[in-house]
């Protein structure tokens, strides 16, 4: 099964010795039929060699390789690019060809590979590189409470002990939630709430990976002065450059954009369900309070609410009316 990349796009895309090693992967492997075990091995006859020994490990320690965590790698040397000096274009190219070799060596080519908690990874990687300590805010309740964890079809706090939040419930047994303004959902209407939720989770993880990238690489470029992260002041000009669907909602709601009053305005549209039970409500109340004491943790909140509004605005042209509805 060969790689189904041609070699003058190769030659094009990446440095002279990457092209080497992985034409000489391509060549190897097309006889035979390409496994995760099989491309591991041959990334690291090939590329390892490339690569001085601290950047080994990536590749040394896995062991029941899979296509996910092979492509974990890819994600990572992309984060060791950031400060990588002179290597830099080195480890991006290596990169791309891990990515090429995990999605083009069957056709058609494999979906985009989509990680848990990459976003979480890459704010935790950016303020490491920056030399400013956030992990340790990460969790409360000596460690029970994990406030950058998110619902997986949205940016909201799932419920307790589960993946999900209360609105992509499939069942009725919750009470009905009010998420902003006097938009109400119906219990009723949970099961669709949760198949339509179901229906675009891939649109929704692929567009949180794209402004991921988008940000990440201009950051990079930048040589690190690119503000991707929250500002401590103008951070409504941030917001609209950055985040404008997020943006939107707070003109939609009047609310205000004064420094001093954005991340409430923002908490309010985003993360202030009403008719909760208290168990229900906690998990919101907890994450507010903590980001009011440490606004630059909003930003992964942000982060996945703008991406699940991109999302919905894609398929807005097949609902009922134009509203946009944050409750499904």
């Amino acid at each position: 099964m060969p790689l189904y990349i041609d070699d003058e796009i190769i030659d094009k895309r990446i440095c002279a010795s990457v092209a080497y090693a992985l034409k000489a992967i391509k060549y190897e492997m097309q006889d035979y039929a390409v496994t995760p075990s099989l491309a591991l091995a041959l990334i690291k006859k090939y590329f390892l060699p490339l690569l001085p020994g601290e950047y080994h490990d990536s590749f040394l320690k896995l062991k029941q390789v899979s296509w996910g965590k092979l492509h974990w790698s890819y994600s990572g040397l992309i984060s060791m690019s950031f400060k990588a000096g002179d290597l830099r274009e080195l480890l991006e190219d290596i990169a791309a060809c891990i990515d090429w070799i995990c999605r083009y060596t069957t056709l058609p080519p494999r979906e985009p590979i989509v990680f848990d908690n990459l976003e979480v990874n890459i704010f935790l990687d950016i303020y490491r590189f920056l030399k400013i300590e956030v992990a340790h805010l990460r969790y409360l309740d000596g460690g029970k409470f994990d406030v950058f964890k998110a619902c997986k079809y949205c940016w909201r706090q799932p419920v307790p002990k589960r993946k999900i939040c209360v609105l992509h419930t499939a069942s009725s047994k919750h009470i009905a939630i009010q998420s902003i303004g006097n938009e109400s959902l119906d219990a009723s209407s949970h099961f669709t709430n949760y198949k339509e939720a179901k229906r675009q989770k891939v649109t929704y993880d692929q567009t949180i990976n794209q402004i991921l990238t988008k940000e990440t690489l201009a950051f990079h470029n930048a040589n690190f002065d690119d503000p991707i992260l929250l500002p401590t002041e103008n951070i409504w000009s941030w917001l609209l450059e950055r985040r404008p669907f997020a943006a939107q909602l707070i003109i939609d709601m009047n609310q205000s954009t004064e420094d001093d009053k954005i991340i409430n305005s923002l908490l309010s549209v985003l993360h202030s369900p009403t008719n909760l039970t208290e168990t229900l409500l906690q998990p919101y109340i907890k994450t507010n309070q903590h980001i009011k004491t440490h606004p630059q943790l909003i930003w992964l909140m942000l982060l996945r609410a703008e991406a699940w509004l991109i999302t919905r605005n894609m398929r807005k042209s097949n609902w009922g009316g134009n509203r946009r509805d944050l409750n499904t």
